[in-house]
């Protein structure tokens, strides 16, 4: 909060050797009530902005002693306090008792923090399922990810592009466990200190790291149906400057899923038309380890080196049925298409990270080194049988993909008077894909290529930028003016046609935050910015999907990036117990990129992306957090939006008006020492430039207790209820239409037992303050 009714409290948080203690929390109250309260950062320092007044101070952190002092908060002024040390506790580290909770959503600078272990249905979940429960944040039947709509999103890992999101996200997400991630950062409109990348916004998926002293840690084991087996551990050890952390993951499913497909395609006077089912079954065994250290070079330096591993092997199935139809609707042929895919993934990942803090608050540079290495192998065997012939098809699909990526950058924040600042930073990503992919037939008992589908690709993407921030203030109102710049170099070739494509384009990308001091616990916020979604990999990458004869996907080497400009106005007000964000948001987009679907003559479907048109978006979007009884808390999301998109292709007009609404109701009842959590989730019908997808009801259950003197924790859910997620979608054209339904994953019933070392939690306190987090304002 911001403004001249507020005074601010600054201090450090050491141990007896005069080392920072991260994480250290800090609570303020007034008679025995929480008012506010926040934990301090990497070198143990905190800052509380609050109403004049007299204050009890509460500093804690494990195997600590807690220490307490009363404070006066002057108006109009800074309140130091210095340097706070702590004294080990002589009670066992087991026996501590961490006071409170993180709440579920909580309002920073710049972004929606969400705390997901406070989701029960995340429990043994992945992190594409638990991405499904992020307010404003949906995620299709096929595991793409959209932001208020919107898929054109970017997704980081601890603030950064990482291979565990990959070059297909969707998969991806799927291999990473809930059990690795500690909050999801949501950030629509970021500043011109975030990379440009991503049209909705970013997605920053932070993983657990501890930083507490001595040994401690959770294990986590889960057992479900459809099969859902999986282990996790995560634990550091910590003393004096060193802090060494680690997190282990396995597990295994196995999806069984299908769908149907109505198609009709007219020719002249004739229609034909087929009926297509699937079965498929996904699944097989994946598992990360992740290794670090941070050590305290000295009172204000810190080195934090991390290795990550990931390894993953799928076993799939799709069994595909074919009923084809002539002009008189009778039934021609039968077929049967079954696709036997082994797939391994491997990725190798390593980073460092410096940070000085400089003379002077809030005074620090960083810099940061990057290097990643991954590989990709699938490999289909394909047998299609017609049944009134007997004639049998035999393919072979190789797929073997290869990427290298490195990322340099450096920031240096300077404190000016007042809350006035300047930063400046800049980042280079150097960025190489190698795609080899081959499609052989059995012809005479040789398997012989098939050159249309056979071919290498290279992809080179390097995009080096750098940026600008100032932040001010004017009575009560702060501001921020930045300015990025980013030029990418990007060129991709095919190795057996000789046909390299190059772009090179240099962007501007400005962005203005104004925030206004608007009442006590109020605070109103405008701004824009510009954003670049440029074509991703495989909207490149030339070559069909060749698992289904009937829809040939393949990318466009010609796309070009879309631009977006957007404007967000957002209110927050807090109140004892409840919170509420209000927000309206506009989005303007050029260059717009569409999946577009064309019949062929052979009574099958082209897919492929084109830089459409135009389109223009707005929406409202409420989030709403209640601490309705000690027993009861509620939080609610809506997000209603309209997007008209306007464009042409080959003569054709490609235009729609799409309007549409998300929402996510959260209950969770605390009762006889345990918990009970019920979510609703809605994604209301939506229309495309070529239909329509129909809209999606569920409804998630969890329950948890904790057992063994709150050391330990039992967990049970149920995802979907009802097997209510399912796609539903109607695509069309003046020469066809299709209609089709699609279930990647049923219901699911899911166990969990958490055992957590030389920790131990607290039951949440139910007459805590509201305040969901400090400082929506800048």
């Amino acid at each position: 909060m911001s403004g001249s009714l507020f005074g601010q409290i600054t201090g450090k948080i050491t141990d007896n050797g005069g080392n920072g203690l991260p994480g250290a929390a800090v609570a303020l109250y007034q008679e025995s009530t929480l008012v506010t309260g926040t934990s301090a950062d990497e070198n143990g320092v905190f800052s509380l902005t609050i109403e004049p007044g007299i204050y009890s101070l509460e500093v804690s952190f494990i195997s600590f002693a807690t220490e307490k002092r009363e404070v006066t908060v002057p108006s109009n002024g800074l309140l130091n306090l210095g340097t706070i040390t702590l004294r080990e506790s002589s009670n066992n580290l087991g026996e501590v008792v961490v006071e409170g909770e993180a709440n579920f959503m909580e309002f920073k600078q710049d972004k929606r923090v969400f705390n997901v272990g406070k989701d029960l249905s995340n429990v043994g979940s992945n992190a594409s399922e638990l991405l499904r429960n992020i307010p404003s944040v949906d995620v299709d039947i096929d595991g793409n990810v959209s932001l208020r709509g919107s898929q054109n999103v970017r997704i980081l890992i601890d603030g950064k592009p990482s291979g565990l999101v990959g070059v297909n996200p969707a998969d991806a997400l799927r291999q990473l466990q809930s059990s690795m991630i500690e909050r999801v950062e949501v950030i629509t409109n970021p500043s011109a200190r975030y990379d440009a990348e991503g049209e909705a916004g970013i997605i920053n998926i932070v993983l657990k790291k501890e930083k507490r002293n001595g040994l401690n840690g959770t294990f986590e084991g889960n057992v479900g149906y459809p099969d859902n087996y999986g282990i996790s551990t995560g634990i550091n050890y910590r003393r004096g400057p060193i802090n060494f952390f680690a997190n282990l993951s396995f597990n295994y499913r196995n999806s069984p899923g299908g769908g149907s497909t109505l198609q009709r395609t007219f020719y002249d006077d004739t229609t034909f038309s087929f009926v297509r089912d699937r079965e498929q079954t996904r699944g097989g065994y994946s598992g990360a380890l992740r290794l670090g250290a941070d050590y305290n070079l000295s009172e204000n330096q810190t080195l934090t080196g991390n290795f990550l591993y990931r390894p993953s092997l799928e076993n799939n199935e799709a069994v595909l049925r074919y009923k084809d139809y002539n002009g008189l609707n009778e039934l021609t042929q039968t077929s049967v298409r079954i696709d036997q895919e082994e797939e391994t993934e491997r990725t190798l990942e390593g980073d460092l990270h410096y940070a000085k803090t400089l003379k002077g608050k809030d005074h620090k540079w960083t810099a940061d080194f990057k290097y990643q290495d991954s590989d990709d192998r699938e490999s289909s065997d394909i047998f299609q049988t017609v049944d009134q012939t007997g004639e049998l098809t035999q393919q072979k699909v190789e797929n073997q993909e290869d990427e290298q990526s490195i990322l340099i950058q450096t920031d240096y924040v300077k404190p000016l008077s007042g809350k006035k600042s300047f930063e400046i930073g800049a980042k280079g990503t150097l960025r190489k894909i190698v795609n080899n992919y081959s499609v052989r037939q059995l012809e005479d008992g040789i398997f012989e290529n098939l050159p249309r589908y056979t071919n290498d690709f290279t992809y080179l993407e390097n995009i080096y930028a750098a940026y600008a921030i100032y932040n001010g203030e004017l009575k009560d109102i702060t501001y921020q003016l930045g300015l990025r710049s980013e030029y990418t170099d990007l060129s991709t070739a095919l190795r057996l046609s000789n046909e390299p494509v190059r772009k090179q384009y240099l962007n501007l990308f400005p962005s203005v935050f104004f925030t206004w001091d608007i009442g006590v616990k109020s605070d109103l916020q405008w701004s824009y910015s510009r954003r670049i979604s440029r074509p991703h990999f495989r909207m490149l990458l030339p070559f069909s999907n060749f698992s289904d004869n009937r829809n040939f996907f393949a990318g466009n080497p010609d796309l070009n990036p879309e631009f977006t400009d957007s404007y967000e106005m957002g209110y927050v007000r807090y109140w004892e117990k409840a919170s509420l964000y209000s927000g309206v948001y506009y989005r303007h987009r050029t260059g717009v990129i569409e999946r577009i679907t064309l019949p062929t003559d052979t009574n099958a479907n082209e897919i492929f992306p084109i830089n459409l048109g135009v389109q223009d978006a707005y929406g409202l979007e409420f989030n709403l957090s209640l601490d309705l009884y000690k027993w009861w808390k509620a939080n609610a999301n809506l997000n209603v939006y309209r997007a008209l998109t306007r464009g042409t292709y080959r003569e054709q007009q490609f235009n729609s008006d799409n309007l549409s609404a998300q929402s996510r109701i959260m209950n969770r009842f605390s009762f006889w020492k345990s918990d009970l959590q019920v979510s609703f989730n809605l994604r209301a019908p939506e229309t495309t430039t070529q239909g329509t997808t129909l809209g999606i009801y569920t409804m998630d259950l969890g329950w948890s207790r904790d057992i063994l003197n709150n050391r330990a924790t039992i967990s049970a859910s149920v995802r979907d209820v009802f097997s209510s997620r399912k796609r539903r979608s109607i695509t069309e054209g003046p020469d066809f239409y299709i209609e089709s339904d699609f279930q990647w994953r049923a219901r699911q019933f899911l166990l969990s037992f958490t055992y957590r070392l030389n920790q131990k939690k607290s039951r949440p306190q139910g007459d805590r303050d509201g305040d969901f987090g400090d400082d929506f304002g800048m």
